[in-house]
């Protein structure tokens, strides 16, 4: 997906939800150091056992760990979403199992970032499941764990008069 492809009304919710995750953090600065210093850690660290892990500034905390086959799952669901427009648009029945399992999965899980020197947090969910029948992953989850980190930096410092 690309941010400036979306429409104005979008792109100011996006931008204003990343600039409130901003200060909470302490400065847009931050936010990116902690999206650079999470996609540096290997193995993932959403893997993590206890669902929680740290960059310099920043605890983050899953309400339940994730296991590698449903962020496999996930990352494949995010591809094909990407293409079609719809997690389950072109899978094969296995495919589509797969998918509705990871979906059954990550439901309920929410991301929450905390700042280790104000303990201010912010949470959102891995899912949209606002719309029935039509689940997305949320463009905060993929901003911060999928995307390039340009597509961050246009949420983050987008100004309406840009369109």
């Amino acid at each position: 997906m690309d941010f400036n492809k979306l429409d104005s009304t979008q792109k100011e919710s996006l931008s204003e939800e990343f600039k409130n995750f901003s200060s909470i953090l302490g400065g847009d600065n931050f936010l990116l150091t902690a999206v650079e210093e999470i996609r540096k850690q290997k193995p993932n660290p959403i893997l993590n056992q206890t669902g929680i892990f740290h960059t310099t500034k920043i605890k983050v905390v899953l309400s339940k760990s994730i296991y590698k086959d449903t962020l496999t799952a996930l990352y494949d669901a995010i591809r094909r979403e990407e293409k079609t427009g719809d997690m389950l648009d072109g899978a094969s029945p296995k495919e589509y199992k797969t998918t509705m399992n990871m979906i059954r999965t990550l439901k309920p899980i929410s991301v929450t970032f905390e700042s280790k020197e104000t303990n201010q947090k912010f949470t959102f969910d891995i899912l949209d499941t606002s719309e029935p029948k039509k689940t997305k992953v949320t463009f905060i989850f993929k901003a911060i764990f999928f995307y390039h980190l340009d597509e961050l930096k246009k949420a983050l410092f987008y100004k309406k008069n840009n369109d």
